[in-house]
């Protein structure tokens, strides 16, 4: 796998150059329950400041890694990215004075990723297992944000 190449988005400041992929591969690599809280806690701190509950434009450099993990990862892999999701989709902010990234709303362009991802996280929520739950979560925040009820 080639390396991204975020330099282009703005990031947290605290991030060193490669925070963010670091944070993927955690979320790449969770296996267990603990293993994936730890690599969702990361990934939101790496995009972002979790503590107060923003995002930087580096979330949008990040999203085809993401899906990909999502369609394609272990199921504790999948959790965390879908419990981050949650978190980015629902409560986070843009960062004050990030709001929008090269002409287009960050939060616009977040949560249409979201949605465009509906069908895979549908098939998540069919499930019995850890990640059953948030999909099902996350599908309720995607209806709620379409005005589906």
């Amino acid at each position: 796998m080639k390396p991204l190449n975020l330099a282009h988005f703005p990031q947290p400041e605290s991030n060193d150059p490669g925070s963010v992929e670091a944070a993927l591969d955690a979320l790449r690599n969770a296996e267990n329950e603990s293993s994936a809280h730890e690599a969702y806690d990361a990934f939101l701190w790496a995009v972002g400041d979790n503590q107060a509950g923003t995002f930087y434009p580096v979330v949008l450099g990040v999203l085809p890694e993401i899906e990909q993990i999502l369609v394609n990862g272990k199921p504790w892999a999948q959790r965390a990215v879908l419990e981050s999701l949650i978190d980015l989709g629902g409560s986070f902010v843009p960062e004050e004075g990030f709001e929008n990234f090269l002409g287009a709303p960050v939060q616009e362009s977040l949560n249409a990723f979201i949605h465009s991802m509906r069908r895979h996280i549908a098939q998540l929520a069919s499930g019995n297992d850890a990640r059953a739950k948030s999909a099902i979560e996350l599908l309720e925040l995607i209806d709620d944000r379409n005005g589906v009820s």
